[in-house]
């Protein structure tokens, strides 16, 4: 019976796991580095380098502590000129975003929010098809600096 209850505990957990919206890696490299490399990779593939936040750089300037943070904003004006044609809401979730942290035991981590789940928020029922090659080309992206096992 106690398994069982640890089980139905557990459910909840692995479901929302499953059904996370966040596409993350492990790097292979520092925080720096791994920013360093997608900045590269970024122009390199075409994209357009909007900006780079660095969060944890603002935080120690106001006096605070974080651990290191950054925030690149990258796109393609076709594809997001696209999208925001089918539902200018969208334009809140543009241009793509990738963060790069380092987590609580000193690894760094790089993600984005699968472009994919916009079609739960927006209504892009005519232009869906650019969703899949948006987090297509942020995976290679982060392929770029991923940890190989």
């Amino acid at each position: 019976m106690k398994t069982f209850l640890q089980i139905l505990i557990f459910i909840p957990f692995a479901l929302n796991a499953q059904t996370s919206d966040w596409i993350t890696i492990s790097s292979a490299y520092s925080s720096q580095q791994t920013v360093e490399t997608l900045q590269k990779e970024i122009q390199q593939k075409g994209f357009k380098l909007f900006a780079t936040i660095n969060h944890s750089q603002e935080a120690k300037a106001a006096g605070l502590k974080l651990r290191p943070t950054v925030l690149l904003i990258l796109g393609n004006p076709k594809a997001g000129t696209a999208l925001m044609n089918c539902d200018l809401k969208i334009s809140i979730d543009l241009p793509l975003k990738i963060l790069v942290w380092e987590d609580s035991n000193g690894g760094t981590k790089a993600g984005f929010i699968n472009p994919e789940s916009f079609l739960k928020e927006y209504n892009l029922t005519n232009c869906k098809e650019v969703l899949p090659k948006m987090k297509a080309a942020l995976q290679e992206l982060l392929a770029s600096v991923a940890k190989k096992n």
